[in-house]
């Protein structure tokens, strides 16, 4: 008997173990909605865990109660990498993925850089995106900027993974190429900028719209039709239209030509066309010194190539936008905390005003290109854990609306909204490639 009475209870103890753990229910987390740009690092808010499996027979009083599953503050299951160009070229971008490894950390989100010279280091591109594509925890890659090359890196990414999510921001390729890669595209409204701009140039004042840019930015589709839409709205507005070259930052000369070029050409232009002039280039290089030429000359600015009151502002005038914390990563590197956006708006303010320069300078109160590395991010993170439509082509808006809502109110800037909509080509509408626009502010 007693032989029997232990056999029955090792048996038990055999089984009960696996039955818990066919059981249990891992509950299923939501991602925060937003991101302070901030770079402290602070936990993101997690909905109640699960309900507690239930026992197959609760009546039988051998069945053991299925206690809940522990809480966890994990957002998404795996990791994210985001991919931008070095500090000297988008910090923006940059330091938007840098707050989102510091939030998160490095066994969450890992950022990696394209190389300086992209254009000519395709090779060097397509090794990043292999060596992301041999991580097996690897579920979604977010590109901000997807610059030239980028195509041929994700197609060696896709080579070997199809079941990663994939976002670009600010694509330099063509877009029905693109499209068929990511599941979610996104980019200013280009096509619309050439509009708007021109619009808010009038009403400040301008006579003369002044295009800055050089060959390979027009060969991008969306630059390009931004460039003519932007002639063909001046001339509608019955103001000037002048375009102008400048060299290319990833020329011989690189970004140092380009900048004495910005330099020395501005003040010409200024002359020859008049203070009214109001001046807008396509590359972020151009902007510390077109800003601080347009500044000296009396002339007129309406908004950077990657709309943001970050963006060539704070450094053209003397202002701070990014401020050490004391605080060091994993690789000993000081973590940067961003100024408060209003803040830095209103120090743009008083530093235009000082300059007499009010209502001579303008453009957006959203740092657009932040924004599109949170929204990829985010919704990434709504993909990876099922609450958006998993198919290809196919993007929940009102999502990627609500991330922006959430980002603006965290920034201190509430109630602005950003408008979205597909890119159409040729009759043909790209759902998953959105466009966004917001309105500017005059300084």
């Amino acid at each position: 008997m007693k032989k029997k009475i232990l056999c029955c209870i090792l048996a038990l103890c055999m089984i009960l173990p696996f039955a818990a753990a066919c059981v249990t229910e891992a509950p299923v987390v939501q991602p925060p909605a937003g991101d302070q740009p901030p770079v402290a690092p602070t936990t993101p808010e997690t909905p109640p865990a699960g309900e507690p499996a239930t026992p197959e027979d609760p009546s039988d009083p051998e069945t053991p109660e299925e206690p809940a599953a522990p809480p966890t503050d994990e957002p998404f299951p795996g990791r994210i990498a985001i991919i931008t160009n070095e500090i000297s070229q988008n910090e923006e971008e940059f330091r938007s993925a840098e707050a989102l490894v510091n939030r998160y950390g490095e066994n969450k989100v890992i950022h990696r850089v394209w190389p300086q010279q992209f254009a000519q280091e395709g090779e060097m591109m397509i090794s990043i995106l292999q060596e992301l594509a041999a991580d097996p925890e690897l579920r979604a890659v977010i590109i901000n900027q997807a610059v030239i090359n980028t195509n041929a890196a994700v197609d060696a990414l896709l080579a070997v993974r199809d079941d990663v999510f994939i976002a670009y921001a600010s694509a330099a390729e063509d877009p029905a190429e693109v499209a068929m890669r990511a599941n979610l595209l996104l980019d200013q409204n280009n096509p619309m900028r050439g509009e708007t701009i021109v619009n808010q140039a009038v009403a400040m004042g301008a006579e003369t719209i002044a295009h800055i840019s050089f060959p390979r930015h027009m060969g991008v589709p969306l630059l390009a039709m931004r460039r003519d839409n932007m002639r063909d709205a001046a001339e509608r507005a019955g103001i000037n239209f002048v375009e102008l070259v400048a060299p290319d930052p990833m020329g011989d000369g690189g970004v140092p030509a380009t900048q004495l070029h910005i330099n020395q050409d501005t003040p010409r232009q200024v002359e020859m066309l008049g203070q009214n002039t109001a001046f807008f280039a396509t590359n972020c290089a151009m902007m510390v010194p077109l800003i601080s030429q347009v500044m000296a000359t009396g002339a007129m600015f309406i908004e950077p190539c990657c709309p943001s009151p970050y963006h060539g502002y704070p450094t053209a005038m003397g202002l701070e936008a990014f401020i050490p914390t004391g605080e060091f990563n994993d690789n000993d590197e000081e973590i940067m905390r961003m100024v408060d956006l209003p803040e830095l708006i209103e120090l743009t303010r008083a530093a235009v005003a000082e300059a007499d320069m009010t209502g001579r300078i303008a453009g957006w109160a959203l740092p657009n290109s932040m924004a599109m590395t949170k929204m990829g991010f985010y919704y990434a993170v709504e993909w990876i854990n099922g609450t958006v439509p998993q198919e290809h082509g196919v993007i929940d808006v009102d999502v990627l609306r609500r991330i922006v809502a959430d980002y603006a109110s965290e920034l201190g800037i509430p109630g602005v909204d950003i408008a979205l909509a597909p890119l159409v080509i040729d009759g043909r509408t790209f759902n998953h490639f959105l466009l966004g626009i917001v309105d500017s502010i005059v300084y």
